[in-house]
């Protein structure tokens, strides 16, 4: 398969396409700016601004894709805040850019939008959020990625374009920064070096879904591979775990004891208490979770641990 990834400089698109190469897909990887990627043998790259219309049509002539899995995204709910319109023109222009390109091929390809579980409400009560329960984002981030979406469902109507939604999680691995997990990590590292005393931290309470990128990655591959167009997957475990047991897991992985402190200027008051997701429709597809929690954290910790300090 000829397969596009936007995004490929970041955190799943960099596992993606190492996995796509591996299975025999021929990938051309978009990144955004210059950048030394270790990929293997068998990736072409190609710098694009998603804001740049004729760059994007030109490479899609040249590399005619028969599939697009589009990553690239602001994809950081605290710079969402400060600058909004930036958010929602990389996401939500950035994505029409892409599409109007790719309807204008012989054949427009198979198109694989990533949303986010940002987009749904905070369920009311303890059941699995599924691909129907209510979308209610609460920042921009979330915002601009239900508009995108919104878009993308809009051409499969209008125009029949073979295009998939799909909703990831929390979806966490080595290479990752700006999450908890990775945070964590790189903190208990740091207090192993002796660079930090102790370890300050927010809201423990709050529950996610948290899943290994390796099975993030299988997932979208599987949508890409047997999804049916139209339909929204959310990519998920279906299994919650509170920050707090995140943390003490990593404290029973720490080489020293950790010390921890709750700050309370790192309490965010609109972070939901639970977000667990409904895998059953990724599930019908054939894919099931791999990967045990406990070996990716350790993985994410064993990675900042080979990181000079």
């Amino acid at each position: 398969m000829r397969m596009l990834v936007t995004g490929a400089g970041g955190f799943i698109g960099w596992h993606l396409v190492e996995t796509a190469v591996r299975r025999g897909d021929t990938v051309r990887a978009w990144t955004h700016g210059h950048g030394a990627y270790d990929w293997s043998a068998g990736i072409t790259t190609a710098e694009i601004d998603l804001s740049d219309r004729r760059g994007i049509a030109n490479d899609l002539a040249e590399f005619v894709p028969d599939v697009i899995i589009h990553l690239a995204a602001q994809s950081l709910i605290g710079p969402s805040w400060q600058d909004p319109a930036t958010t929602y023109h990389v996401n939500v222009l950035g994505t029409i850019h892409l599409i109007e390109s790719a309807r204008a091929l012989p054949k427009a390809p198979r198109f694989i939008s990533t949303g986010s579980s940002a987009e749904y409400a905070e369920p009311s009560d303890n059941r699995l959020i599924n691909e129907s329960s209510p979308l209610e984002p609460n920042n921009p981030y979330g915002a601009s990625k239900l508009a995108a979406e919104e878009f993308v469902q809009l051409c499969v109507r209008r125009y029949g374009l073979d295009a998939i939604r799909t909703r990831p999680f929390f979806l966490v691995g080595p290479r990752k920064t700006g999450d908890v997990c990775s945070d964590f990590a790189r903190r208990i590292v740091a207090i192993e070096r002796g660079q930090q005393t102790l370890m300050q931290v927010g809201d423990l309470r709050p529950i996610r879904d948290i899943m290994d990128i390796r099975d993030g990655v299988d997932a979208i591959l599987r949508i890409a591979d047997a999804g049916k167009q139209g339909e929204v997957y959310n990519i998920c475990t279906g299994y919650g775990i509170s920050i707090g047991d995140i943390l003490k897991s990593y404290c029973c992985m720490a080489r020293v004891p950790v010390e921890i402190r709750q700050d309370p200027a790192l309490l965010r008051p609109l972070d939901p208490r639970s977000k667990i997701g409904d895998p059953r429709k990724l599930e019908a597809l054939g894919w099931k979770v791999q990967y045990a929690l406990d070996d990716t954290l350790r993985q994410i910790l064993d990675y900042w641990r080979s990181i000079p300090g």
